[in-house]
């Protein structure tokens, strides 16, 4: 029987995944394998995802009274980071869609 993996020990790996995730969205986007739009949107989503991850550890850190405050507060900042990278990317995947949608004006 295996021991059940420890909450800092699933977010490691849910951090991980979301890196991987945006290492992979970057490289298909190079390949020209997705679209500005698509490439920026799944960007946006990993680092929602990565957020989420941030937030369940915080939830976890703030209950167990033994973690020392700046750590929480250091895990506050990453998931404020990841937030704040997510609505940026988010946005901007719409501001491409928009003038790329937009028709041109050149004459």
């Amino acid at each position: 029987m295996t021991a059940r993996p420890t909450t800092a020990e699933l977010v490691h790996v849910g951090l991980h995944r979301a890196a991987e995730t945006r290492r992979a969205a970057t490289a298909r986007y190079q390949r020209g394998a997705i679209s500005p739009v698509q490439w920026r949107t799944a960007l946006a989503h990993s680092h929602a995802r990565e957020a989420r991850w941030w937030g369940v550890l915080a939830r976890v850190a703030v209950r167990d009274h033994a973690v020392p405050q700046i750590y929480v507060s250091a895990v506050a900042a990453a998931q404020g980071a990841a937030l704040t990278d997510a609505a940026r990317w988010a946005e901007s995947a719409r501001d491409h869609a928009r003038t790329a949608a937009a028709p041109s004006r050149v004459a």
